[in-house]
């Protein structure tokens, strides 16, 4: 399921921003060395805090996830230090709409250079599909409701910024900002300009962020917009959105940002995270935060980075509905967050990765750096899991047992009387969800119906009648044969599950319908009940995280060049509609 590339050269010896890549090798974990920097930067009374932050340009896929398990990850590795943290889950829904994605996504069509949030249904269907792949995954406090948001106190807070910009959370320090655009400028490298450029207004008109400003200070904005032609001033600083660079940078002071992750292509020579230490440094007179790197993560096969813009996933839902939750955090925490992974449902990568976790799981009890892993994926114990049979040996009972789950359990636990029957019977349904959707048919495809042979029609009576499918006095043993033909008329495949077994589970008579439904008419039900099966679980692991569609958020009242100092509430017969809502 997952393998490593180490980052490549470049990416740690450039600029001048190695310190960045360095890392104790002696700390029991990655998570464990920056928490500790955190612990010596910070004083004990002040709680840490963690930023994850992202885009809904699409939703929100593995690669994307691993941002927030590196959060996640320092956030518990604080705790085993004795430091209070919390996580701010950040969505970018301010961010503008590329035009890329706008002739891509019917949904954005006519929004491009408009917020994400203007489509406030879809960016309110992603984020809370993410939300509710975090409370399954155990991430999200089981105190948040849909939008992640949580009561106060808690270790938790989810922000959406289209919100925050639009309430004026930010407005003293853009004002700040506005004033000294040209020293900002400065700061990031831009030799010449005067820092206009580092601003884009949202049209009071038209909504988009295709805009010149010709004259910029802390109380406006005066531009004109290249799509509709409106020359207007901008006064309320929640429709002046700064860069990137300089919209991070107002966030963490704002904020009080301790901590955040960043993909490594953020962290190079030149990047966001290079550039903005002089404005820290000279302007804010703050710390950078202290940035956990990260590598890429790819598919199993190929080699670019997973996209959400694009569309397609995988998504967190889908290493769900195969895996255990501690597996799938462990899937990101077992290698150095520095090297890239590769993840893929093919039946090697499957089996491989439960190998593996099985393995380390039972190293816990006398491996500290496994124990202080396990420690930082979950509160449960790990003997439990310890007890558990092999995969390989669960889709072994699935096979035997035609895919019946509570039959293949039974089995299990006559098996392995010592095993949590919760923990198995989870690890069935994962087996059998993983037969649906990747396995492939069970017993390979079924071949075309063909005339059926004597042995058909025999074990049929036989199983019928008292003497059941196997041998016994009287009986006649089937021959190789004549075992093919059984199967290719039950499952339309040469071999099969051992026929008592099938009896057991589906009985005798079920086995005697289905072999004369074959010999008379050609049909093979006892294989599309064991499809019905498949497809049911199918549906149950595509429920995991379902998201009902959010109700529809309300419309901002449309600003005009009027507006001086916040939000206003338009005249209730303005028949404007609302430039944030279209």
């Amino acid at each position: 399921m997952l393998g490593t590339s180490p980052p490549g050269p470049s990416r740690q010896t450039s600029g001048g921003y190695r310190e960045l890549f360095a890392q104790d090798r002696d700390a029991p974990h990655w998570a464990v060395d920056y928490a500790r920097r955190l612990a010596d930067r910070h004083p004990p009374e002040r709680r840490v805090l963690i930023q994850t932050s992202m885009s809904p340009t699409g939703y929100f896929h593995i690669g994307n996830f691993r941002d927030t398990v590196c959060a996640h990850l320092v956030h518990r590795a604080l705790a085993r230090l004795g430091r209070r943290s919390a996580i701010l889950l950040s969505f970018d829904d301010y961010d503008p709409v590329r035009e890329s994605q706008a002739a891509r996504d019917p949904e954005l069509a006519d929004c491009a250079g408009r917020p994400l949030a203007a489509r406030r249904e879809r960016a309110a269907r992603i984020c809370r599909a993410y939300v509710a792949e975090l409370r399954a995954v155990g991430i999200l406090p089981p105190d948040a409701d849909a939008d992640g948001h949580t009561p106060p106190g808690s270790h938790w807070r989810t922000h959406y910024q289209r919100d925050r910009y639009l309430a004026g959370e930010y407005e003293t320090l853009q004002r700040r900002y506005q004033r000294d655009a040209g020293r900002l400028a400065r700061l990031l490298g831009r030799a010449d300009g005067d820092g206009r450029d580092l601003f884009a207004v949202y049209c009071l008109q038209c909504g988009r962020n295709t805009t010149e400003i010709h004259r910029l200070d802390a109380r406006a904005a005066r531009y004109r917009c290249l799509s509709c032609g409106a020359a207007l001033t901008a006064r309320f600083p929640g429709d002046v959105k700064p860069s990137w660079a300089l919209d991070w940078t107002l966030r963490v002071a704002h904020e009080r940002i301790d901590c955040e992750p960043a993909g490594q292509d953020h962290c190079s020579a030149g990047s966001t995270m290079d550039r903005t230490r002089p404005l820290y440094e000279g302007y804010l007179r703050i710390p950078q935060p202290v940035i956990v790197p990260y590598g890429l993560v790819r598919t199993e096969h190929g080699d670019g980075k997973i996209s959400g813009s694009r569309g397609g996933g995988p998504y967190v839902r889908d290493l769900l509905a195969v895996f255990p939750a501690p597996l799938v955090l462990w899937l990101y925490a077992r290698r150095n967050c520095l090297s890239d992974l590769r993840f893929g449902f093919g039946r090697a990568s499957f089996l491989g990765a439960y190998d593996e976790f099985d393995r380390f799981v039972r190293r816990a009890g006398a491996d500290d750096r496994a124990r202080t892993l396990w420690e930082l994926l979950t509160d449960e114990p790990y003997a439990d899991r310890a007890a558990l049979p092999g995969m390989r040996s669960v889709l072994g009972a699935l096979y035997a047992h035609g895919c019946d789950r509570d039959a293949a359990l039974r089995e299990l636990l006559r098996r392995h009387p010592e095993a949590d029957r919760e923990l198995l019977s989870a690890r069935t349904g994962h087996a059998l969800a993983w037969l649906a959707l990747h396995g492939g048919p069970p017993y390979g495809e079924p071949e075309p119906a063909a005339p059926a042979g004597a042995a058909v029609g025999e074990l049929a009576a036989r199983l019928a009648g008292p003497s059941g499918p196997g041998s016994g006095p009287g009986v006649r043993p089937m021959s190789r044969e004549e075992c093919r033909e059984i199967y290719r008329a039950l499952l339309g495949a040469d071999h099969g599950p051992r026929l008592d077994t099938l009896a057991e589970v589906f009985t005798p008579r079920a086995l005697a319908d289905a072999l004369t439904a074959y010999r008379d008419r050609g049909e093979r039900p006892l294989r599309e009940r064991i499809q019905t099966a498949l497809d049911d679980a199918r549906r149950e692991a595509g429920r995991l995280t379902a998201v009902d569609d959010p109700e529809p958020a309300p419309s901002r009242p449309a600003r005009t060049e009027s507006s001086r100092t916040g939000p206003e509430p338009a005249p209730a017969d303005d028949p404007r509609e609302s430039r944030h809502a279209r």
